[in-house]
């Protein structure tokens, strides 16, 4: 493989993973929070332009580029002619093991998920591409057709797989990204008025007779079903949000000015447990209770700054963050140096 397509195609995953990463905490803080119903129309609004834009989303970007990742090791692992099963179980028991002790902190979290999928589906490393292609489809179909949130994962990771397999970040062509960018954003667009038409307040305490149980059955049909449309159109939107990024970095000054992505996708691993420990951190300077769903935005936008101030010192002078460092030796059984030279 060419070289410079190799960094490309790996300098992409990279911005990919710290733009997911941006998504993620701004609905993990809310369940890390639990933070009660809303109780005016702004906070309701605010959630409302989380489930619009953010959930479930970055959640699918995340699990995508897991898939991908997932490809690429075992693939990378087989050349330098390494026992790739048995290097790979190595590296999900320690991912498993990051994410049981994350998980005391955040109980939404998705490492232990990780580490449990990619051990289920090793084999399909094996499977031909186009096998890969129409398991993860029919899956992801069939996830969204019935709504289930909980083996969303799987068909995500399956097609991340496939993408691997097909090359997709290496073969992909400018105009056929500005293709799927403008399919995407068509589909984006209408799923945005889907979710508008269908849209309806987050507790029935907002309905004008909230104690006529007619209504308030109604309210709980209606908001099962905006739930579901919110999780089905997902996967088009995250599809928008990927090659409109992809499509942007192909320009150069787009791309440096766009850097701080790289820099925190390249410790995706770190940030990410990083944001659960700093978000406990406030929780235990702040009177929780006096928390909004506004004021999480302002904690976010708080926490991107620092971690991104910390990932570019760190990365100045490391080669890896501190969780990849320690996932790194433990995969290979080997030490490595972690100061750069």
């Amino acid at each position: 493989m060419n070289e410079s397509v190799k960094y490309n195609r790996i300098s992409e995953l990279v911005y990919m993973r710290g733009f997911a990463l941006l998504g993620i905490i701004l609905t993990n803080i809310i369940s890390i929070f639990v933070l009660p119903a809303p109780s005016n129309y702004d906070q309701a609004s605010y959630l409302k332009f989380i489930d619009f834009f953010v959930e479930s989303k970055f959640f699918t970007i995340f699990t995508f580029l897991f898939g991908v990742g997932f490809y690429i090791f075992i693939r990378n692992a087989k050349a330098k002619q390494l026992n790739s099963n048995i290097v790979f179980i190595r590296r999900l028991v320690i991912l498993a093991c990051f994410g049981i002790l994350h998980q005391m902190l955040q109980p939404g979290e998705a490492l232990l998920l990780y580490s449990i999928i990619g051990l289920i589906l090793l084999p399909c490393f094996y499977f031909k591409r186009y096998i890969n292609l129409i398991i993860g489809l029919i899956l992801l179909a069939i996830c969204l057709y019935i709504g289930n949130k909980t083996i969303l994962p799987i068909p995500y990771f399956i097609l991340g797989l496939a993408a691997g397999q097909f090359n997709i970040f290496e073969n992909i062509k400018t105009k056929v990204l500005i293709v799927i960018v403008s399919a995407s954003g068509v589909m984006s667009a209408l799923s945005w008025i889907l979710l508008n038409k269908s849209y309806v307040f987050p507790t029935y305490k907002f309905l004008e007779d909230n104690s006529n149980n007619e209504l308030i059955n109604k309210y709980i049909q209606n908001k099962d079903l905006y739930d579901q449309l919110i999780v089905a159109t997902s996967p088009f939107i995250a599809l928008f949000y990927v090659s409109l990024l992809l499509l942007i970095i192909k320009v150069r000054s787009f791309a440096k000015i766009l850097s701080p992505l790289r820099l925190y996708g390249r410790m995706a691993l770190t940030n990410y447990v990083g944001q659960t420990l700093l978000i406990w951190l406030v929780i235990l300077c702040v009177d929780s209770d006096q928390v909004d769903y506004m004021d999480t935005l302002w904690i976010c936008i708080a926490i991107y700054i620092l971690q991104l101030l910390f990932t570019s010192i760190w990365l100045k002078y490391f080669k890896y963050g501190p969780l990849e460092y320690i996932w790194r030796m433990g995969t290979y059984w080997k030490w490595f140096s972690l100061i750069k030279k």
